[in-house]
């Protein structure tokens, strides 16, 4: 047996691992423009809102970390809002690394008449995200192919 061929497995986990990583990636992406256009179609009703707090909430971090583990921070605003007649506190569902609203500021939310605690704010960055997680998605997939056909011509 042809040394390079008992070792094929190696290359096809490395492939199939990368490809993989690039699917989660792109349906996350996905997914997230899906959810975007959703609730673009469905809160219709514009309320002015005021930033009535800002949460901080380490992401990724765990209990054990390290000296030399980063912590990461992100800000998600809580906007308070009236529709159909009953007050609102509700948390963003996207934080910034950085905080990009002050307390006390308007802000322009747009709200689901249905079901009132579904909003989306129009400033939420929503789409950078997005579009991170499909690159990253489309670029995995991309350099798994690329290995592929790198080894099939070898």
């Amino acid at each position: 047996m042809n040394h390079m061929n008992e070792f094929f497995w190696i290359p096809l986990l490395i492939i199939s691992a990368i490809c993989l990583v690039g699917v989660i990636f792109l349906c996350i992406g996905i997914g997230l423009a899906f959810r975007e256009k959703k609730k673009r179609s469905v809160c219709t009703q514009p309320v002015i809102a005021t930033v009535v707090d800002i949460r901080n909430q380490a992401i990724g971090a765990s209990s054990y970390a390290g000296t030399g583990e980063t912590n990461v921070t992100s800000w998600f605003p809580v906007y308070e809002y009236t529709a159909n007649g009953t007050s609102r506190r509700k948390q963003a569902f996207m934080g910034t690394a950085r905080s990009e609203v002050s307390i006390g500021q308007k802000v322009e939310l747009y709200v689901n008449p249905e079901r009132p605690d579904e909003f989306y704010c129009p400033t939420e960055k929503t789409a950078s995200v997005r579009k991170v997680f499909t690159g990253v998605g489309i670029a995995c997939i991309s350099v798994a192919v690329i290995i592929a056909i790198i080894l099939c011509v070898i």
